[in-house]
């Protein structure tokens, strides 16, 4: 028994170890396409990139040729893997053909006369490893292990692999109106800027992209706002399927939800509310937009992305101008203005606001003596930090540019305008008035504004109103000489005051280290480039007008402060820090002088 134990155990090590090399060949191949697949774009080739892009297409044949082989031979039963991976099989007789065709005309001086082929080739191919990539995508048992073991790495990866799959899509041809399509970098910066609901751009949305590259920045930013992963997980309780305790980690991580009893209600209310409120907002809008655009699909459609775009607080718009063109329609304005705090208030405090409304209707209307749910600590602390920074706004933005931007427009407007930049800056993006016509007085406010941010848990960036509040209640208990933090009468636990203070720590790191990497790498007004830093990591999408003009350094530089952003400080911090054994050690007391 002890042989036949250490034959099945060597026999299973031995599995794992070939799906390993097997999961890693795919990887390789992603990377290889997307290689590939930038080095064919009309801007990179010549003699040089051409005969560079053959030895990389050779290669990922020969290594979607070796998979595919190599699953055929392991298999236990030919027939069941032949079904089972028909679709495979299929694809790579049609790919070989159409691409030992592609080679033959290349290698006969014939390219010329069929110039569409190529790029065709490649999008198919690469679209057709990104699926395989998505399919094997929780079989990457021994290269994904260190990966999945935490939820703040599963997090990361996933919107890694979002941002992948959009700039894969907005490269291709037909998603822009200049049939080259978008330059790899471009195409990274927009796509990281959807998924991380940012809304800042290179490229004009409105006039750059076909209605396929708009559609696709929709779903991106649908994606980015609700996560990928609550999607799909989304979906496994749709289908009544069962998952993993490690997913429920993974799902209450996301969530910050820390009782796993309710995690398929939280989930399903989540999207519900989430669709519902993008439904009534896009209908709403639709009547807003009629009076200008008339009733068309392009006013359905238009209604419909400023509607996810502004509940995701993605900031992307359809016209040129954001939405300058509205700033005295008080249907508009207040509609994406409901849009916009409705998103930036967490999913769970929707949840909690709509479960305590409920409880209240049944209880007053309905006369029903059921358990009311109250309003958390944590949403009330979300919507009075709200109120308090949505109305200190609108008169600060008043007060300091009423004689400046606002002077040309009457009162109401001016109100409503300095009302929704002040909605705006809990990191929606969208502007109705010139945001590089402001004083500095304006952009230092409104950097301060765009640091805090929307709350915890929402698709808002920034440091959170949440940190933001409990920070401000452990200095009045430093002031007033407290042991112990508290908010409403509740002791707020020390390791969450630990855990803002170093959010905002490294939000400030984050935002000094790229302001230093523009200043050296941009020749803008240092106000300009703090504005465009801030406004990166609070996922804002707000620009002073020189996002377009960036070096591709600076485009990188805001790529990963966007990233940073969406994904949070302790997601980032999580994911990088190693486990260790803990090991309690009491050092001497040490006295340092301060203040």
């Amino acid at each position: 028994m002890f042989y036949l134990n250490m034959f099945l155990l060597n026999n299973v090590k031995e599995t794992v170890k070939r799906q390993d090399r097997l999961n890693k060949l795919v990887i390789i191949t992603l990377a290889l396409s997307i290689i590939s697949l930038v080095f064919e774009q009309e801007r990179y080739r010549n003699d040089y990139t051409s005969a560079f892009t053959n030895i990389l297409d050779f290669s990922i044949l020969i290594f979607i040729i070796f998979e595919v082989v190599i699953d055929f031979i392991k298999a236990g039963k030919k027939t069941s893997f032949l079904k089972s991976n028909l679709f495979n099989i299929l694809f790579l007789l049609v790919f070989s053909l159409l691409f030992a065709y592609n080679k033959a005309l290349f290698f006969t001086g014939r390219t010329a006369a069929y110039a569409h082929l190529p790029a065709k080739i490649i999008i198919i191919r690469n679209l057709f490893v990104l699926f395989k990539v998505f399919g094997r995508i929780r079989r990457l048992n021994a290269f994904l292990k260190n990966i999945t073991a935490q939820p703040a790495r599963t997090l990361m990866a996933s919107f890694i692999l979002a941002i992948i799959t959009g700039t894969i899509l907005l490269m291709l041809p037909f998603t822009t109106s200049e049939a080259s399509g978008l330059s790899f970098i471009d195409s990274l910066f927009t796509a990281t800027s959807a998924i991380c609901v940012t809304g800042l751009i290179v490229v004009e949305t409105a006039t750059a992209f076909t209605f396929w590259g708009k559609l696709i920045i929709l779903m991106l930013i649908q994606i980015g706002g609700l996560g990928i992963m609550i999607l799909s997980f989304f979906v496994v309780f749709i289908l009544r399927r069962s998952i993993s305790v490690e997913d429920k980690f993974l799902i209450s991580y996301m969530l910050s939800e820390k009782d796993m009893t309710g995690l398929s209600r939280n989930l399903k209310s989540i999207i519900y509310v989430t669709l519902s409120i993008e439904a009534a907002g896009a209908l709403l809008l639709f009547l807003g937009f009629r009076g200008s655009l008339g009733s068309s699909f392009n006013t359905v459609f238009t209604s419909i992305f400023h509607a996810v775009s502004a509940f995701c607080n993605a900031g992307f718009s359809l016209f040129s101008d954001s939405l300058e063109r509205f700033k005295s329609n008080l249907l508009i304005n207040l509609v994406i203005c409901l849009l916009i705090i409705s998103g930036g208030m967490s999913f769970l405090v929707l949840v909690n606001i709509k479960d305590y409304l409920k409880g209240r209707v049944s209880k007053v209307f309905l006369k029903k003596r059921s358990f009311t749910k109250g309003l958390s600590l944590n949403t009330r602390v979300v919507l009075i930090g709200t109120a308090v920074l949505l109305f200190s706004g609108l008169l600060i933005l008043y007060a300091t540019e009423h004689r400046n931007s606002l002077l040309q427009y009457d009162l109401k407007t001016q109100y409503f305008a300095a009302f929704f930049q002040s909605v705006t800056l809990r990191t929606a993006g969208f502007n109705t008035i010139g945001i590089a016509s402001l004083t500095t007085s304006t952009y230092l406010i409104m950097i301060l504004f765009m640091f805090i941010g929307g709350a915890s848990g929402s698709t808002a960036g920034g440091v959170k109103i949440n940190s933001v509040v409990i920070i401000m209640a452990y200095i009045r208990s430093i002031l007033k000489d407290q042991d112990e933090v508290t908010l409403f009468k509740r002791l707020v636990p020390k390791d969450l005051v630990l855990r803002a203070l170093l959010i905002l720590l490294f939000g400030i790191a984050a935002i000094l280290a790229g302001t230093l990497l523009l200043t050296m790498t941009e020749r803008a007004p240092f106000i300009h480039l703090v504005f465009e830093t801030v406004s990166a990591f609070g996922t804002v999408g707000l620009s002073a007008g020189i996002t377009s003009s960036l070096t591709i350094i600076g485009k990188c530089v805001i790529i990963i402060l966007m990233f940073i952003g969406r994904v949070g400080p302790l997601t980032l911090l999580a994911a990088a820090a190693q486990r260790a054994r803990k090991i309690h050690i009491e050092y001497p007391q040490g006295d340092i002088t301060i203040g």
